[in-house]
């Protein structure tokens, strides 16, 4: 045996013996009562009291019966099968001793129990209500493929089955050598199937893997396939990592209703004492509400005295009727490093927000309330917003006779925060959207609109400028139109391919609006310039900036399809502004006459590679490329490598500068067998010339088993975060035991 089986072996036999979940509790000083399967024994078959039911007879199908009117024994034979409340007997031949109510079936014999449970066997006696039966060599398959099988058994009032020298595994035998012992397995000197209490207990157990004994009990037991739901202490699980040290999660999992339930997860960590979290949901008929959080006394952290430290995280929605909808989802931390120096969450920021919505066949309203809590070390919660609230209706009105349709748009948002600008903002916007496709193929669409703003600020400042501050009320006025004119044609390149080529040209005409600094940029910081917006009226993110003057856009697309499914294309696109427009960032290549000429390529001819990519070049110099974003994928399934890249060249924002950013990633999954996956894959700041991730996993699965290790490790700082390696290693006994490491 090698070291690394002997490693698992033992590993195995510790998680099998320590870490009994919550339907499957040592119980050693358990007393039986007369109802328990503990006291079932092995007994002979003997008429049920209860007579079969002359409503629900046993019906019989055969090839041949026949009637010993001296024995008084009915003797079927061929194909037999004989059911009785959705309870059905197969076999051979079945004799039936009509004087004592005893079935013999004997060849191939087969009950199936209404639970889905097919229990099998040579030789076979039953009742004649089929609810009671005893056989050698019995073998019985669960509702999830799990076997039993035994030297001897019993099943009663069709509700306890017992099976004595049983063996118990949900692995699948092997195809080549079927007699070969499975993956794991639990021998048991007795093992009983409750149905009605869905329970599995086996007695004197040893658990096998490998065909060599790990670990024995005398007792324990655990849910049948048939239950989801159970309380008791789940499976524990183990960590290691160099901030938190060895650590240890034990859940308790409780059932409150049939509807609700509740998680406790005590956390216990050598380098930083306890934490404890906890989930809870509840469903209701129009809805759901669930809150999971977690709360630590750090006694160890580097900072005077113990600090209280938590989270807490909730979400809920619920349809009001068939129009309304309302939500809130709560995101919350005592501090900014709490979730990520525990490995709980690694978001920028935690949003919570609060919101009705109502939907109609052309219309869509919404009022929602917005917090944030930043956990960017170098932002300040004084600058966090609070929207409260932001209030929105959209319409869209009925085809027109000559084609077209009317649109209307409001707007309403009020944002303060301790630290910075506020705002209150109330928007209209109404227009009419036309498109035409002639007999030709040419498509044309116009749209139209006027849309008026007013802003009440207060705190304002130019960030170009920062000894300019403004607060007032601005207001603005602003008509645009826009028109595209687009011509796809295609052509056949063969019997299953074609070609297909869309020439594209819009204008686009607004008044000009300067820089518009007076009014505070909240929802537009994001500059966005690719294939997506070039044809849009208003290429900002949001709605407080607004894109005015003249300008003409124009590009091309080429693609190649095939009947296979395999699809490329590629795009090439400019716009050209008639005059300056100083609100865009210096970066974006939007400011004035050319913009920066965009690309987007994508390569997809079959299963075997995939290529995406988009590129912006500077309109002065082609060979400065100012952001590009890619991906290559290439290889089958049982072996595929990926390769990223991406690069944003700074003064893209117009506020703030985050210096030229460039990263890559590179990663390879390999199947070498179906039940076998491994994965690697790192990120590296290119511009930093700095690793900032690396991290591996290797993970087999099969239908009873899984084992997983995965290695992590990060290299970058923020406040107590250091870079840290986490080596995790999972196994699971499927479905009676799941312990991770």
């Amino acid at each position: 045996m090698t070291a690394l089986r002997a490693l698992i072996l033992l590993v195995v036999g510790l998680a099998f013996f320590e870490t009994v979940p919550a339907s499957a509790q040592l119980r050693p000083d358990r007393k039986p009562d007369r109802t328990d399967p503990d006291r079932v024994r092995q007994q002979p078959v003997v008429p049920s009291r209860e007579k079969p039911s002359t409503e629900q007879p046993v019906l019989v199908q055969a090839n041949d019966v026949t009637y010993d009117r001296t024995t008084d024994v009915v003797t079927a034979s061929g194909n037999v099968e004989m059911s009785q409340n959705d309870r059905i007997l197969q076999a051979d031949r079945v004799v039936y001793d009509r004087k004592r109510d005893i079935m013999t079936a004997i060849g191939h014999v087969r009950i199936v129990e209404p639970t889905g449970e097919v229990i099998y066997a040579d030789q076979m006696q039953v009742t004649g209500d089929l609810k009671e039966g005893a056989a050698r060599d019995i073998r019985a398959r669960l509702a999830n493929d799990a076997r039993l099988a035994g030297n001897s058994g019993q099943f009663t009032e069709g509700k306890i089955t017992e099976i004595k020298k049983a063996v118990y595994s949900p692995c699948d035998p092997c195809k080549d050598d079927p007699m070969r012992a499975p993956l794991w397995q639990v021998k048991a000197a007795r093992i009983v199937h409750d149905k009605e209490k869905k329970d599995i207990y086996f007695y004197d157990a040893t658990l096998e893997f490998f065909g060599v004994p790990v670990a024995w009990t005398p007792y324990f037991s655990h849910p049948d396939p048939s239950v989801k739901r159970r309380s008791g202490i789940l499976t524990p699980s183990f960590e290691h990592s160099g901030q938190l040290g060895y650590g240890m999660t034990l859940p308790y999992y409780g059932v409150i209703d049939d509807t609700a339930d509740i998680t406790l997860s005590p956390r216990f960590l050598t380098r930083r004492g306890l934490v404890m979290s906890g989930d809870i949901r509840k469903r209701f008929d129009e809805g759901d509400i669930q809150f999971k959080g977690s709360i630590t006394r750090d006694w160890f952290h580097d900072r005077e005295g113990a600090e209280v430290r938590g989270h807490v995280f909730g979400t809920s929605q619920f349809n009001l009727d068939e129009n309304w909808r309302a939500g809130m989802q709560l995101q919350r931390a005592t501090d900014k490093t709490y979730l990520r120096y525990y490995d709980i969450d690694s978001s920028s920021f935690l949003t919570s927000k609060a919101w009705v919505e109502t939907f109609n066949r052309r219309s869509y309203g919404s009022i929602f309330a917005y917090g944030f809590q930043e956990m960017r070390s170098n932002v300040s919660q004084r600058q966090a917003p609070y929207v409260l609230p932001i209030a929105s209706y959209n319409f869209v009105g009925e085809q027109m006779p000559f084609g077209g349709h009317f649109i209307a748009d409001t707007n309403m948002r009020y944002l303060f925060r301790d630290e910075g600008a506020d705002s209150t903002r109330l928007m209209a916007r109404i227009g009419y959207d036309f498109t035409h496709v002639t007999r030709d193929g040419h498509v044309f669409n116009v749209l139209a609109t006027v849309r008026g703003d007013i802003y009440d600020v207060h705190d304002a400042v130019d960030p170009e400028n920062t000894a300019n501050q403004f607060t007032g009320v601005k207001a603005r006025i602003f008509p645009q139109i826009s028109a595209d004119w687009r011509y796809p044609l295609m052509r056949r390149a063969g019997e299953r391919s074609y070609f297909t080529i869309e020439p594209i040209v819009g204008f686009v005409a607004a008044p000009p609006m300067g820089r518009q600094w007076k009014i505070p940029n909240e929802d537009a910081v994001d500059q966005v310039f690719d294939e997506t917006n070039l044809f849009s009226p208003n290429r900002t993110t949001g709605d407080d900036r607004l894109e005015g003057g003249q300008r003409i856009n124009y590009g091309f697309k080429v693609g190649l399809n095939d009947a296979g499914g395999g699809s490329s294309w590629v795009f090439v696109g400019q716009s050209f502004r008639f005059q300056r427009d100083t609100s865009f960032p210096s970066g974006s290549g939007l400011r004035s006459g050319l913009s920066d000429l965009i690309g987007a390529l994508s390569i997809s001819p079959g299963r075997y590679w995939d290529v995406f990519g988009r590129i912006r070049v500077d309109k002065d110099n082609p060979t400065r490329v100012r952001q590009v974003d890619a991906l290559v994928s290439a290889g089958p399934r049982e072996f595929r490598g990926f390769l990223g890249y991406i690069k944003v060249q700074d003064n893209l924002q117009p506020t703030a500068s985050l210096g030229n950013r460039s990263e890559g990633r590179i990663g390879v999954i390999v199947r070498p067998h179906e039940n076998w996956i491994v994965t690697a894959w790192g990120s590296r700041d290119l511009q930093a010339g700095a690793t900032r991730e690396i991290q591996g996993k290797v993970e087999y699965e099969d239908e009873c088993f899984l084992i997983g290790l995965r290695v992590t490790r990060r290299y970058f700082t923020d406040k107590e975060i250091k870079p840290d390696t986490r080596i995790g290693f999972q196994i699971r006994l499927k479905p009676t035991t799941d312990t991770t490491f």
